[in-house]
């Protein structure tokens, strides 16, 4: 048996074993495909919109992943602006930043954020199951005991948190707590959002009502006069209708747990699992500069919820065991572009071996293309990346004249790279350009590799050469970069992963081709057409 022949029957056997799982795999889940077994999920869209008065920035908080509430998916799309994922830097809060694409003009914007999350009921409270680490870790010392700094009134609140605790039967702080929460909850009355932020905790005491963000700011100011270490939380309430704002409430730090209390709907030492978590302490979801008539809402759905792997046949147990929706959101994440990157190398073997166009590297078009991947709206960044490889192409010139070892003379470009990014990020933070939307994708050592790669071509063939393969390893990175960010395709790959084998049958077929690549036929035209039929 020839070899082209094994590997198209392999390749074939390959193709239709992954067919048959895939259809195995939808005619059991259904639904469940795409959700953990026994998810009740739930789809959170939030529209922000306002008017831009030229380099507007925005940032809008993100619902956090937590033991009580897991994130399944998250996107943001905007016309006029450029998104930034989030970063795991402030585990207490999580932000999106949004800056100006290039092109767009001054005015109207509308920005949108779809979450779909999935409560966990098992963990609805911190006190439930006294987690004690993270963010349900015990606060530092003096802290979350500070006025609350919007409030002009620090003796009023304190006068009042002691009236009504200093006649308590039991002095405790649970018990000191929980009248405090009796008052703010049966004496201050309950008020509809109409902006964000509302009125400080001192106002709310004096009007005798307020919204879900003043009461809780009351108890939460009321509580620290007492000695009581406490919080406000942000997020959105999942059961309390489609149309929403914000809604907060509070933690305190009581009996060695954060114990929750939401005075606006009565619930003390404990919240439904329903109240998603945006983020903690005082802060707005979302935050506009250079920016007027700046508003939001949530719109709040129910998704069909996957079916409980209880009493399920034994291959539907297993389908469910190995959903990669089971996994933690960083690991999901993680396993999201691990998937997208064999479908990078696939483009990649299209363009080298069929259509005949040569990179820097079999896999740098792929590694920049993910960085890359956010759709026409990367494209900028692209063009940012070339010009700041070309700069460290003439640096590479100039540390030619000292004749360096390769390791140092590699350390050196670094060093002069990243130099070089710093000094961009200051320019485009001194004119008020985006640039810094794109510099935090930017691979350095994909950089630092392309300009040795681009002056080792320069000196073998030719700057000509080395120009052409540039422009033809971007030209593949651009298309990658198209192609993953397609959200079908990162959606089909995570929830069939056994497509990897396709894959794996195309690259097969792919390197056994011998035939002429469409380059050569381009560039031979002349002499095929001269050829006898």
């Amino acid at each position: 048996m020839s070899r082209t022949m094994l590997c198209a029957l392999t390749a074939a056997a390959l193709t239709v074993f992954a067919l048959a799982v895939m259809t195995t795999r939808w005619c059991v889940l259904g639904n469940s495909v795409h959700l953990p077994a026994g998810a009740a999920a739930w789809k959170v869209t939030m529209v922000v919109q306002g008017v831009s008065l030229g380099a507007a920035r925005l940032t809008t908080a993100v619902p956090l992943d937590l033991e009580r509430q897991h994130v399944l998916k998250d996107e943001y799309t905007s016309p006029q602006l450029l998104s930034k994922p989030p970063e795991a830097r402030k585990p207490e809060r999580r932000q999106v930043i949004w800056t100006r694409r290039g092109g767009a003009a001054a005015g109207p914007f509308r920005a949108r954020c779809t979450f779909h999350v999935v409560p966990d009921g098992s963990h609805a409270d911190a006190a439930a199951v006294r987690l004690t680490t993270g963010l349900y870790a015990a606060p530092a010392p003096g802290k979350m005991l500070e006025p609350e700094s919007r409030s002009e009134d620090h003796t009023h609140l304190a006068a009042q948190a002691r009236a009504l605790t200093d006649d308590l039967a039991a002095d405790t702080d649970l018990d000191r707590a929980e009248a405090l929460f009796h008052f703010v909850d049966r004496k201050i009355a309950n008020e509809p959002s109409v902006k964000e932020p509302s009125v400080s905790a001192a106002d709310c005491l004096e009007n005798e009502s307020g919204d879900c963000g003043a009461k809780s700011r009351l108890l939460a100011a009321l509580l620290r006069c007492r000695g009581v270490p406490a919080r406000l939380v942000a997020g959105v309430t999942l059961t309390k209708g489609p149309e929403q704002r914000a809604h907060y409430w509070v933690e305190a730090w009581l009996e060695g747990r954060w114990l929750p209390m939401c005075p606006f709907h009565h619930h003390f030492g404990h919240v439904p699992a329903s109240y998603l978590v945006f983020g903690y302490g005082d802060h707005a979801l979302v935050i506009g500069k250079h920016i007027k008539d700046l508003d939001y809402a949530f719109l709040v759905e129910r998704l069909p919820g996957a079916d409980s792997a209880a009493g399920a046949s034994p291959l539907k147990r297993a389908f469910l065991a190995v959903s990669l929706y089971r996994l933690p959101p960083a690991e999901r994440r993680l396993v999201e572009v691990l998937l997208l990157l064999p479908a990078a190398a696939l483009v990649i073997s299209l363009f080298r071996n069929v259509i005949g166009l040569m990179s820097f590297g079999a896999f740098a078009p792929a590694l920049i293309g993910l960085a890359f991947r956010g759709g026409l709206g990367d494209l900028p960044g692209v063009l940012v990346f070339v010009t700041i490889l070309l700069i460290g192409w003439l640096m590479r010139r100039v540390l030619d004249r000292y004749h360096l070892l390769q390791v140092p003379r590699v350390a050196v470009m670094l060093t002069l790279i990243m130099a070089l990014l710093i000094a961009a990020v200051v320019a485009a933070n001194r004119f008020g350009a985006p640039t810094t939307a794109y510099i935090s994708l930017f691979p350095l050592i994909i950089l630092t590799s392309m300009v040795e790669r681009f002056w080792t071509i320069e000196t073998e063939d030719g700057a000509g050469a080395s120009f052409r393969t540039l422009f033809q390893t971007m030209l593949i990175s651009t298309v990658i970069a198209l192609t993953l960010s397609i959200g079908a395709l990162s959606w089909w790959l995570f929830s069939f992963p056994e497509t990897l084998l396709i894959i794996i049958a195309a690259q097969l077929m792919i390197g056994r081709y011998t035939g002429h690549r469409l380059t050569e036929l381009f560039r031979f035209r002349a002499l095929l057409a001269r050829q006898p039929v």
